[in-house]
């Protein structure tokens, strides 16, 4: 016979679940209605007037190919590196990195692709880097960061790599970054963020660097800072409306989006919100078709991907899905050749 406190806890569960497709369909439903929105004020107003945000990949770079480097297959980091190519809408093989690498950052400074710190071979932080040149189509070495770091995450502003938090050698979650200058091949500490944070993400978008969501030490968070790259201040922003760790975020169209990762609870999302530097405000967007953590996410073509990544069984994914902003919708892209998590991509393309 079922106790009070068993059937207390399957109340529990069960209202979670319903709230958690509530919220789902609120979501796709708000999407839906900004959607339609949008497109009759597109119809009434014409072309939106919307400063265009260059990028590396639209401004620098031709035959732009999204990287995916890293992570786990199986239950080891490795080094395996594959590229896909748009124009054939396929996956293909790119010479390893030299160091076995997962959950570690990626930064693109012209025609080359840096990948830095993460989980060695050893299941240990390094501060280690290295690059891979579009040119030679090699790997090199380059110099070390100052701090050994996984689980964090860097962006370039300024023509610089910024690595922002993580975990150091002793598991402890870090406020500090450094900031490497290709000009002296030099890395500097900068000052450093208003709180400790790992499993977070890091954009930036006109020299401001956004910092968002995480594990502070005690908790996951919504929370949300910014570093003005010029000025090398911080400041608050308004929070994400989900506190999300192991998440992904690309900008899209000016716009920052975050997708997937688990919350506080564990419960793995596949609820995707953006912000709006010009409203300061979020809103939700279009949920994927699948839950993710620990994925990477890419945008190419004007177009946003999410790749890899555990599904809501903590299974590893080869599936890839990509957001067409026109259409409002998620649809399915080329799997990865190999199913892996704690992987980390980018856009590179060959030097003009």
């Amino acid at each position: 016979m079922e106790s009070t406190q068993e059937r207390h806890q399957r109340e529990m569960a069960e209202i979670r679940k319903r709230h958690q497709r509530e919220l789902k369909e609120i979501g796709e439903r708000h999407g839906r209605e900004m959607t339609e929105v949008q497109e009759r004020h597109a119809r009434e107003l014409g072309p939106p007037k919307r400063r265009r945000v260059p990028t590396p990949a639209a401004e620098h770079l031709r035959n732009p190919c999204i990287y995916v480097m890293g992570g786990k297959s199986g239950q080891v980091v490795f080094s395996a590196v594959e590229k896909l190519d748009p124009r054939t809408e396929t996956w293909g093989d790119v010479d390893s990195m030299n160091g076995k690498r997962g959950k570690f950052a990626a930064a693109v400074l012209g025609s080359q692709l840096y990948v830095l710190g993460g989980y060695d071979f050893r299941s240990e932080p390094t501060a280690a880097v290295e690059r891979y040149d579009t040119r030679s189509m090699s790997w090199s070495r380059a110099q070390p960061m100052g701090t050994a770091r996984a689980d964090f995450a860097a962006a370039v502003a300024g023509g610089m790599i910024y690595a922002v938090g993580g975990l150091d050698e002793d598991s402890a979650e870090m406020s500090s970054v450094e900031r490497f200058d290709p000009r002296t091949g030099a890395w500097d500490e900068v000052a450093p963020m208003s709180s400790r944070r790992c499993g977070h993400c890091v954009v930036s978008l006109e020299e401001m660097i956004y910092v968002m969501g995480g594990y502070n030490g005690a908790a996951v968070v919504a929370a949300v800072e910014c570093f003005d790259a010029r000025k090398g201040l911080w400041s608050r922003v308004a929070p994400m409306s989900t506190p999300r760790k192991e998440f992904a975020s690309a900008v899209l169209n000016g716009e920052i989006f975050v997708l997937g990762g688990h919350d506080d609870e564990a419960t793995q999302l596949e609820t995707v919100e953006r912000f709006d530097p010009a409203t300061k405000k979020w809103s939700s967007a279009p949920s994927m078709s699948t839950e993710r953590s620990a994925f990477a996410a890419a945008v190419l073509g004007g177009e946003l991907y999410a790749m890899g990544g555990l599904d809501d069984q903590y299974d590893k994914l080869a599936s890839v899905e990509r957001f067409v902003p026109r259409a409002g919708t998620w649809v399915k892209a080329p799997p990865l050749e190999t199913a892996r998590s704690d992987h980390t991509a980018a856009v590179l393309g060959d030097a003009v």
